[in-house]
């Protein structure tokens, strides 16, 4: 057993079957200045091997935590090694680099990949690469998190998507390994998770909004009934937080990020227009609120006093919803309402799209009542075909009746 002293921040912890689980903690004061990440998952097998690679990598975050404060609260310069590792470094602290110009959503996302090919792969040698190393590496980060459990297909796609960005990253600074390894990479292809196919249908919003006034969690009924008759983001209806910039200043303003992009009170006119940009493709889209039979519902249970500033406030804070908080509530009220465990809370934007195209919508005005670039985009998002294949069938017997007579 490797002594703690050789694993400095190795915490053991229990778990409800009585197993134990392996954590680094960083230090609880520099936690608060704000390093991050306060902790690491230990994934290594109960082996003398094992518990050497476990206070190994505990070394590693130390040093790594060390470095921050010594560089005043900062990630300090790095350099190419050689290794995926300290390229994945590079990647995430170049501040001209790929990383930098994406959103704080796409670079949580590139976060938690870095993450799990820091702690599987970091001192692999890019110039040693070859396929086979990349199908291993695919195949391993889509194994379930535990025995019997199930596969993780959209993690393993997700981070061997980073892991060509990184790649092509290092082809940029003009690496000679990491232009053989990108070379290999391209000619390879990897599976890709099935498509989802969950939808919302418009029982499951009448369970949620009941559930919701039961539980008191107003906000969620208003916010799926937004989601569903409005086939909105998410992220269009509840925001987001985005990292506050020098110079700004003003709004709600949580932990250095400031609440963007949501539905205002003010984005709906006397006339029960809604004018609203979504965030993803910038489109301003204009819906009528009198068609939209659930938010009128739910709008008539919001005191007119309450409706100034962001229409999706938490009950507990009277502010924005704070991160993850939302999708727990929405879980909670949908698990205690009976809708499904796959139908998620993005799905009502899935639900309304396949309803309109179950109907009858023309392409083009779906296209626009989703607020896409285009109609082949909307198109993905119809999960329902079941009337439309009728109705293309009966045309066809339709015309053929009219052709033999």
């Amino acid at each position: 057993m490797v002594k703690r002293s050789e694993a400095p921040g190795l915490k053991k912890k229990r778990n409800a079957d009585g197993s134990f689980r392996w954590y680094w903690e960083a230090r609880s004061d520099l936690v608060k200045r704000g390093y991050r990440p306060s902790t690491v998952r230990l994934h290594y097998p109960e082996t003398a091997e094992g518990d050497a690679q476990r206070a190994a990598r505990c070394g590693i975050l130390w040093a790594e935590m060390l470095a921050w404060d010594a560089a005043g609260g900062s990630i300090p310069p790095v350099g190419y090694d050689g290794t995926i590792g300290s390229l994945a470094r590079l990647f995430a602290s170049d501040k001209d680099g790929p990383y930098a110009s994406v959103k704080w959503n796409t670079q949580r996302l590139y976060d938690g990949c870095i993450k799990i090919i820091m702690g599987t792969v970091q001192a692999r040698a890019v110039r040693a690469l070859v396929g086979k190393d990349f199908a291993l590496w695919h195949r391993n980060w889509g194994l379930p998190e535990k025995d019997g459990g199930k596969p993780r297909p959209y993690r393993a796609k997700h981070t061997m998507d980073t892991l060509r960005r990184i790649i092509s990253y290092g082809v940029t600074l003009g690496y000679a390994d990491c232009m053989q390894a990108d070379t290999i990479l391209g000619k390879m292809r990897f599976a890709s998770p099935p498509p989802r196919t969950s939808y919302m249908l418009p029982e499951h919003v009448e369970m949620i909004r009941a559930k919701a006034h039961e539980m008191g969690l107003a906000s969620v009924a208003l916010a799926t009934a937004f989601q569903f008759d409005l086939a909105m983001r998410q992220k269009d209806v509840i925001g987001e937080w985005l990292k506050v910039t020098d110079g700004e200043g003003g709004g709600i303003v949580v932990k250095g990020r400031r609440w963007a992009n949501g539905l205002l009170w003010s984005d709906i006119g006397p006339d029960l227009i809604v004018r609203k940009k979504h965030v993803k493709t910038g489109f301003e889209v204009q819906y009528d609120l009198r068609l939209a039979p659930n938010v009128l519902a739910e709008v008539d249970l919001v005191p007119s006093g309450r409706r100034i500033g962001p229409v999706i406030v938490s009950e507990a804070t009277g502010e924005p919803y704070k991160w993850t908080k939302y999708p727990e509530n929405y879980r909670r009220v949908a698990d205690a309402a009976g809708v499904p465990s796959t139908v998620w809370s993005m799905d009502a934007r899935a639900g309304a799209i396949s309803e309109a195209y179950a109907g009858g919508a023309d392409g083009t005005d779906v296209q626009k009542h989703a607020g896409h670039t285009n109609p082949q985009t909307s198109a993905k998002y119809n999960r329902s075909s079941l009337k439309q294949t009728r109705r293309a069938m009966s045309q066809r017997i339709e015309a053929r009746t009219k052709n033999e007579t």
